[in-house]
């Protein structure tokens, strides 16, 4: 995935990296939703955030600190210079470094307006039946996505 740090100035562009991030996250975001599932968490959305990006890097430092995310960063990119690691590897997720965290929809109707209001629609109805909201923050801005149970690798 090329990486932005931020959005590209091309609407279609920046909704294609955050297409492609939860793509190619896909484990790490069903891993989130089942530990929330586990941990009896209603109605879960899984925010998968760019730990280097703009907007998701703030997120991510407020909810790790900064020392872990500059750790998972360096550490990203020490395993994407590897020589064992593959050219598709390399395109995708690692260089790519993520954080996934999974809160409640009633939590998330709340919160969200703040500092998303042009994501509110998509809280405003129930959960979706056949799996579940996932938010992806990268290029710049956030989208949602409705995450099908099927999808999980």
């Amino acid at each position: 995935m090329t990486h932005f740090y931020g959005s590209s100035g091309d609407e279609a562009q920046d909704m294609e990296a955050k297409e492609t991030l939860i793509e190619s996250s896909l484990a790490q975001v069903f891993a989130e939703y089942d530990f929330a599932r586990q941990h009896k968490m209603k109605d879960p959305v899984v925010f998968l955030l760019d730990c280097e990006d703009e907007v998701g890097s703030p997120m991510a430092r407020g909810w790790e600190g900064d020392e872990a995310v500059d750790a998972a960063i360096q550490e990203n990119r020490e395993q994407a210079d590897e020589p064992g690691a593959s050219a598709e590897e390399s395109a995708t997720q690692r260089y790519v470094t993520t954080l996934a965290r999974a809160f409640p929809l009633s939590e998330c109707r709340l919160e969200l307006p703040k500092y998303f209001p042009d994501l509110m629609p998509t809280f405003e109805g129930p959960p979706p039946k056949d799996g579940f909201l996932a938010v992806v923050v990268t290029a710049g801005g956030a989208a949602t996505f409705t995450v099908p149970h099927d999808a999980r690798p």
